[in-house]
């Protein structure tokens, strides 16, 4: 029997956490395309290509982990891994600034909605967040997820953290097991609320 490879391409803004995710859950060692950045990022290093994991899912099942740059300037590159995806995980980073621009042009490009792809939302560095402003950047990204028809979970994540991130994993699952058994079981869980 022939294995199964799925892809999930893990995207978003500069120090979202996408790099630290799949050097933390791929089962090789990751190809990683950081550089030393020639700009103020916040960061030291930024990804400028695909980073690439792998992870074992089942004893025929392997999840190819692609983490790509959240800049549109990069879109080749999203496009490189936009056909036959699994899941599509956003890593929105918890700050000061909200860039709903940035993950608009990410929803918009990658069009979940057109496939019924599984979308889900980690938002990273909220460990110290208070209620109220974590609430008010839930709010903003369900408004640009509904304004694209789309219902995804929206959780706190730290892409540090195996767990964390096995979690996230699991949600995907969950959410591709309900779309491929039965259709109309996705839709029911389009109807729900997500909240962090």
């Amino acid at each position: 029997m022939d294995a199964i490879y799925k892809k999930l391409a893990v995207v978003g803004e500069v120090g979202a956490g996408k790099t630290e995710l799949i050097k933390v859950i791929s089962e090789i060692s990751p190809f990683a395309t950081e550089e030393k950045s020639s700009v103020d990022i916040g960061k030291e290093y930024t990804t400028v290509g695909i980073d690439y994991g792998r992870l074992t899912l089942g004893s025929d099942v392997a999840l190819g982990l692609y983490g790509l740059p959240g800049q549109k300037r990069f879109a080749m590159l999203w496009d490189m891994v936009k056909n036959g995806l699994w899941g599509l995980l956003v890593l929105v980073k918890y700050g000061e600034t909200i860039k709903i621009d940035q993950i608009e042009e990410l929803i918009s490009h990658f069009d979940p909605a057109s496939s019924n792809l599984p979308v889900v939302i980690g938002v990273s560095h909220s460990e110290n967040a208070n209620d109220e402003a974590l609430d008010s950047l839930v709010e903003h990204i369900q408004n640009v997820l509904i304004n694209y028809q789309l219902i995804a979970p929206v959780i706190p994540v730290d892409p540090r953290n195996i767990e964390s991130n096995l979690m996230l994993l699991e949600l995907f699952l969950s959410l591709s097991t309900q779309e491929d058994e039965v259709d109309e079981d996705y839709n029911e869980l389009q109807g729900l609320e997500f909240r962090v």
